[in-house]
């Protein structure tokens, strides 16, 4: 029985192939009762704005035929917080998987530009948008490297968490805000380090404090190293 009209005018179509079956009944049930048209399966030909395919995840087999003939996607997760929170289905064009990110202010920076399509990519597949310039309201910064301009800004000015790509992607694989201790972009990060010349008591301090924040301690200096410190003047 529909008890409200917040998909009205939306023809949905479901598929128990392109998410979890386990999930079917749940999601066929949040569709109806909030007055979706439910068409059962899938259809190539329905690429209208108000046409509807519920699939699980960019990774889906049948994503990319989907895509090539233009059909909007929606993640059944994003669905069922619609239905749950009383809210229409969002009407952007691009695949929203689900609303994690929907009100998280990102900044990515240091990036090249096929990485940078990426990180937009996942963040309108959670609900999200990109920012692409500094403000004093984001809540986290992702960069490449401790080199980006940004890194200093957001670590002495925002003092804002500066976390990896990788903090990014992990919420999008499990669909939620994940915690970003593990993912924490650390002054030495990306860095390798050689100390020469120095004794070795001090040595080995300076070991310890090099990879407690982020770097790679180097005994020999090589073509991989990015900083020498030595006691040494040239």
């Amino acid at each position: 029985m529909k008890t409200s009209k917040l998909f009205d005018g939306f023809n949905v179509f479901i598929s128990r192939h392109l998410f979890p079956p386990h999930e079917f009944d749940t999601v066929l049930k949040a569709v109806e009762e909030n007055g979706g048209q439910v068409h059962i399966g899938f259809d190539l030909s329905r690429n209208g704005e108000n046409d509807y395919h519920i699939i699980s995840c960019r990774q889906h087999y049948k994503f990319q035929d989907l895509k090539s003939k233009g059909c909007k996607m929606i993640g059944y997760r994003c669905v069922l917080q619609c239905a749950k929170e009383g809210r229409p289905l969002p009407r952007q064009a691009a695949f929203t998987c689900c609303l994690t990110m929907e009100a998280v202010k990102i900044l990515a920076y240091g990036f090249d530009a096929d990485q940078m399509v990426k990180i937009d990519e996942l963040m309108i597949e959670m609900g999200g948008a990109l920012h692409t310039t500094p403000s004093s309201d984001l809540n986290s910064v992702i960069v490449k490297n401790v080199w980006a301009p940004e890194y200093k800004w957001a670590l002495n000015v925002l003092k804002k968490p500066i976390v990896s790509y990788e903090w990014l992607k992990q919420c999008s694989d499990e669909h939620q805000v994940v915690p970003q201790e593990s993912y924490m972009f650390l002054p030495f990060s990306g860095l390798k380090i050689c100390v020469t010349g120095i004794q070795a008591d001090k040595r080995k301090e300076m070991e310890k404090l090099i990879l407690q924040n982020g770097g790679k301690y180097s005994a020999e200096l090589t073509k991989k190293c990015t900083h020498l410190i030595s006691n040494i003047s040239f």
